[in-house]
């Protein structure tokens, strides 16, 4: 199970309406986060699938296209291997994980993307899609301002380098690997697995 700023795979929490509520309410009491997330890393491998089959020599265009943010940390091997650790993380009920810097900003490109083409999509395929939301448009900036942490890969590098760890902290910039990225470092081996908690990661209300 992934960890994010909120739980999404507690039902209690599933709706918006806790959060950051969208000005469609029917829209948060169906939104379901964990469904998306499914969907997106679902999908995400036939995107690799297609990607793997061009000619190595189109990868760079075709890495600015399909992940304008995490192209500069990432080779298709690297993408591949984010996918499947980030599905099987989700998939895993038994133990929860930590994601770091290097997992959201794969994830940001992907949930961007999808929800681009999910908003032009019919309202056919849109059904077929993310049936609970009913043909809704996708409001994934409530999902990523709810879920996400941070967006902290997305500050320029000249900026970020710039912040004492003290400015860093303060506006919570804390997430592992967040140097790495911004300065377009590749991921180890070890950088791109999960952490795992020892503990539940969520505050528990009596």
């Amino acid at each position: 199970m992934l960890i994010f700023k909120n739980n999404i795979y507690d039902r209690q929490e599933m709706g918006l309406t806790r959060h950051s509520p969208t000005p469609d309410i029917e829209y948060d009491e169906l939104f379901n986060p964990l469904h998306l997330l499914e969907v997106v890393l679902d999908e995400e491998n036939d995107v690799l699938e297609f990607l793997e089959r061009q000619p190595q020599e189109y990868w760079r265009e075709d890495a600015n296209k399909f992940y304008p943010e995490a192209q500069k940390i990432g080779s298709r091997s690297i993408f591949r291997n984010l996918q499947r650790i980030l599905k099987d993380g989700l998939d895993d009920q038994l133990t929860w994980y930590n994601m770091n810097t290097y997992h959201f900003c794969f994830l940001y490109d992907i949930l961007i993307r999808y929800a681009f083409n999910y908003n032009h999509d019919s309202a056919k395929e849109r059904l077929n899609s993310l049936p609970e939301i009913k043909g809704k448009s996708l409001q994934i900036e409530s999902f990523l301002k709810d879920y996400f942490f941070n967006t902290v890969f997305l500050m320029d590098e000249d900026k970020y380098n710039t912040l004492t760890r003290e400015e860093k902290l303060e506006v919570g910039y804390d997430c592992p690997c967040q140097f790495a990225v911004i300065n377009a470092l590749a991921p180890t081996k070890e950088e791109m697995e999960l952490q795992s908690s020892r503990s539940y990661p969520y505050s528990i209300y009596v």
